[in-house]
């Protein structure tokens, strides 16, 4: 009959061969997989933005938007809209959600606006409120697209916007 001290040695041997063995078996499934999607999205829109009654707004946006998962994340965007000589800035900070299918995503933004328009160097509107915005993306390549979207900025008063531009994943 065995001995305790070699049943231990064989038991130890058998369990460290079954985990090597699950570990190759593990990577082979995950080279197999497919890749992770890009956790980044950096946009470089156009916007347009109507600040009142005749007061229409043209500029750059810059917007990038970090995933924390398949559907939910973060997005930064600063906005530059030139209103007949003066101009604007918005800052908008907002949490996402986006459906991917192979080529196409939708998504929403809802968060805050810090958001100035000025008039010759006056402030005649903006402030610190609310930022809600909808896109669609035609993902091109797997890593190049053509987005656009449409926006509300809410603060001393009420600024629909809409974008169009191109989106890069990484």
């Amino acid at each position: 009959m065995p001995s305790n001290r070699s049943l231990r040695s064989a038991a130890f041997a058998i369990l460290i061969a079954s985990a090597l063995v699950t570990r190759a078996g593990n990577a082979q499934d995950s080279a197999s997989a497919v890749p992770p999607q890009p956790r980044w999205t950096l946009t470089g829109l156009l916007e347009v933005l109507h600040a009142g009654a005749d007061s229409w707004g043209f500029g750059p946006a810059l917007g990038i938007r970090r995933d924390f998962g398949p559907r939910w994340g973060a997005e930064l965007r600063a906005a530059l809209p030139a209103f007949n000589g003066s101009g604007g800035a918005a800052l908008d900070l907002a949490a996402t959600y986006t459906s991917l299918t192979a080529t196409t995503e939708f998504g929403a933004s809802l968060g805050a606006t810090g958001f100035l328009v000025g008039d010759e160097s006056e402030l005649t509107g903006g402030g610190v409120g609310l930022y809600i915005s909808a896109h669609a993306t035609g993902w091109l390549r797997r890593k190049f697209g053509l987005t656009l979207g449409g926006n509300l900025r809410t603060a001393v008063g009420t600024f629909p916007g809409a974008y169009a531009g191109l989106a890069w994943r990484f």
